[in-house]
């Protein structure tokens, strides 16, 4: 269908600004790929941290290990680092996703599982390291 102008509907509500921000028919773009690089640069930060804890770690028994991990400061890291991963994971699947699924029951689907795989492995993280601190 097109509009009185000959410009088609689909693109008749994307107004200059709404372009200049981002907002296109998706209506996140712009914060999207933001929280990609955002997320992309944490993780780089935190891979960091992981590279000198497991420096820290080398050689070290279960006990001295729980001991260091145990620290509030670096339980609380690795929750952050392990949130970051598994976020940009979720952001970077959610792009293919729906780049390449054109079906939309099926992105739908994959989208929905996208999101329930990023937040059990977040989870099955945040179990691993409480059984860690806590000594369970």
């Amino acid at each position: 269908m097109m509009k009185d102008n000959g410009t088609p509907l689909s693109r008749q509500h994307i107004t200059p600004l709404k372009r200049a921000r981002g907002l296109g028919t998706a209506h996140d773009g712009t914060g999207h790929f933001m929280a990609q690089r955002a997320t992309a640069a944490l993780s780089f930060i935190m891979l960091i941290f992981l590279a000198i804890l497991f420096v820290a770690l080398a050689g070290a028994d279960y006990e001295q290990a729980r001991a260091i991990i145990g620290e509030p400061l670096v339980a609380s890291a690795l929750v952050f680092t392990a949130a970051a991963f598994c976020w940009h994971m979720k952001l970077g699947m959610q792009v293919i996703i729906e780049d390449y699924v054109h079906h939309e029951l099926l992105k739908y689907a994959l989208l929905t599982a996208n999101l329930l795989f990023s937040a059990a492995i977040f989870f099955l993280a945040l179990i691993s390291i409480g059984r860690v601190v806590f000594s369970l």
